[in-house]
C-alpha cells in the first residue's frame, strides 16, 4: 500500500498541503507541524501517508515524520477519536510532548488540549499509557525516562522530572535541535536535587 509520497509542495492550506508527484496533485490532511515543514519548501517534500477508506469517504493524510503517523494511528485506536480529532490532538501537543505527557500519565497535560475534556483524556492514557509504538523513530520522551532510570533514577520520579522539564524547555522557547540534551539536562538537576 502507499507508504510516502515525494514531490513538490504547490500548495498549503490552514488544514493541509497539495504535493504534486509525476503530474499528479495530491491533497492531504495533515498537523500544523507538518504545514510549517511544507511552507514555501523549495526542494521536493516526502511525507508518510495513510489512507482513510470507508463505504462514505476516502481521504489522504500526510505527515513529516514516521513517529507523526505513527501518533496519528495510535490516537485513532481510542474510541471516540477520528482522524479530525486526532490531527488537532497532534497539532497542538506535537511528536515531542505527546508522548511525554503519554509516558507520564499526566491527565492534566492531556486534557488541557483543545477539543480535550478530562474523561477523553483519561480514556486515551487508558488506551495508549505504555503501549506506544512509533515506527523506526523511537520516542524521544520514552528515551529521556530510560536514560535517567539506567542513571539509577526511580521510575516515576523520572517520568515526573522528564515531564516537568519538558514543559519548562518548551515555554523557554528551546530551540527543536537542542530540546532533548535540555529536556535530559534539567530532569537530571531536578532529581539529583531530592
Amino acid at each position: 500500500m502507499l507508504n510516502s509520497l515525494t514531490g513538490a509542495v504547490t500548495e498549503t492550506t490552514a488544514h493541509g498541503v497539495r504535493l504534486q508527484t509525476g503530474g499528479v496533485e495530491w491533497d492531504l490532511e495533515t498537523t500544523a507541524q507538518t504545514i510549517a515543514a511544507c511552507a514555501g519548501a523549495r526542494e521536493p517534500m516526502r511525507l508518510f501517508v495513510y489512507l482513510l477508506h470507508r463505504e462514505d469517504v476516502m481521504k489522504l493524510f500526510g505527515f513529516v515524520s514516521i513517529a507523526e503517523r505513527a501518533l496519528f494511528l495510535e490516537l485513532m485506536k481510542v474510541s471516540g477519536i477520528g482522524p479530525k480529532q486526532a490531527l488537532r490532538i497532534l497539532s497542538a501537543a506535537g511528536t515531542e510532548r505527546l508522548p511525554l505527557i503519554l509516558e507520564t500519565g499526566d491527565v492534566d497535560g492531556l486534557a488541557s488540549l483543545p477539543g480535550i475534556g478530562r474523561k477523553t483524556a483519561q480514556k486515551i492514557l487508558v488506551t495508549l499509557q505504555g503501549k506506544l509504538t512509533l515506527g523506526d523513530e523511537p520516542s524521544a520522551a520514552g528515551e529521556i525516562v530510560s536514560a535517567l532510570i539506567d542513571m539509577g533514577f526511580d521510575r516515576k520520579a523520572a517520568q515526573t522530572a522528564a515531564a516537568d522539564a519538558e514543559r519548562a524547555v518548551l515555554a523557554a522557547d528551546v530551540p527543536a535541535d537542542a530540546r532533548e540534551a535540555e529536556i535530559l539536562r534539567r530532569a537530571i538537576i531536578a532529581l539529583s536535587a531530592r
